[in-house]
């Protein structure tokens, strides 16, 4: 369990940290955040991360205190003080401290360090179920707090036994609400969408690892094509290439998790072990 946090580059015990009421983080939920895991005490692909997250601030007009050098550098101090050699990092920019309760001020950053995900191995072995919901994220390409829909939908996707929501526009498939989607046809091909969606680092490594082993396409993807599909698996930094078995209470392929889901995880797995083998010190 981690003792300290940081705020605004300064690490401090986690207890002691406090934020303004006037912040617009939590007067409208203006904000953004990232999340990653890490390893030998090193941030797992630091940084893609690190560039999403800068992305992420200038594209919602927020400045942040550190520059990259210095929140890299940053990072592994919070990651000694706490002395543990893996777990997660959630970055959080807020709106910062407004003026009149609508006008960005100046943000603020903070640094929570989380345990290692505890992912249930059934969730690998046996498949989850997910839910479909007609939604289209605002501004998809930006890692916002705002995750409104996703929590507002939390009794009907527990209801349904299922481990989350995903999101379409009109039968056209999007993402789900922590996580990127693949599907593999009969065909055997590797789709996932390309458009207004968040653009998920562990995405990327699962498209990196996967070149070479079966045909990969990037396009708009149907509703239709997922219900209908051989497998499908979800992607996410604290759930690797997880399999789906149901949406909607509809079985995918035979209902049970299929032989891509359990490669893709595999070769996911080594890619990012290969990461820290090749990463400076």
């Amino acid at each position: 369990m981690a003792h300290y946090c940081s705020l605004n580059g300064t690490i401090t015990a986690q207890e002691k940290a406090s934020l303004g009421v006037t912040d617009l983080a939590v007067l409208r939920g203006y904000g953004i955040f990232d999340y990653f895991l890490f390893k030998y005490s090193r941030p797992m692909l630091e940084e893609q991360y690190l560039q999403r997250f800068y992305h992420s601030a200038e594209r919602m007009g927020l400045g942040l205190p550190l520059s990259r050098q210095e929140l890299s550098r940053h990072l592994r101090e919070l990651i000694a003080a706490n002395g543990e050699d893996k777990g997660s990092i959630r970055l959080v920019l807020t709106g910062g401290y407004s003026p009149d309760g609508y006008s960005p001020g100046t943000p603020n950053l903070i640094i929570l360090q989380h345990p290692w995900p505890n992912t249930p191995e059934s969730y690998f072995t046996e498949g989850i179920g997910l839910i479909s919901h007609n939604f289209q994220r605002e501004w998809p390409e930006v890692k916002t707090i705002n995750y409104l829909t996703g929590i507002k939908l939390l009794p009907e996707i527990r209801k349904a036994g299922a481990l989350e929501v995903l999101y379409h526009d009109n039968g056209i498939l999007r993402e789900s609400v922590r996580s990127n989607v693949f599907i593999i046809n009969d065909q055997e091909e590797l789709i996932t969408p390309d458009t207004n969606i968040l653009f998920g680092i562990t995405r990327d490594s699962v498209l990196k690892a996967a070149a070479g082993l079966l045909p990969i396409t990037t396009r708009e993807v149907r509703m239709e094509e997922v219900y209908g599909a051989r497998e499908v698996f979800i992607t996410g930094s604290n759930k690797s290439a997880m399999p789906v078995v149901r949406i909607d209470g509809r079985p995918i392929g035979d209902g049970k998790v299929g032989h891509w889901s359990k490669i893709m995880k595999e070769k996911l797995e080594a890619y990012r072990e290969a990461y820290f083998q090749q990463v400076k010190v």
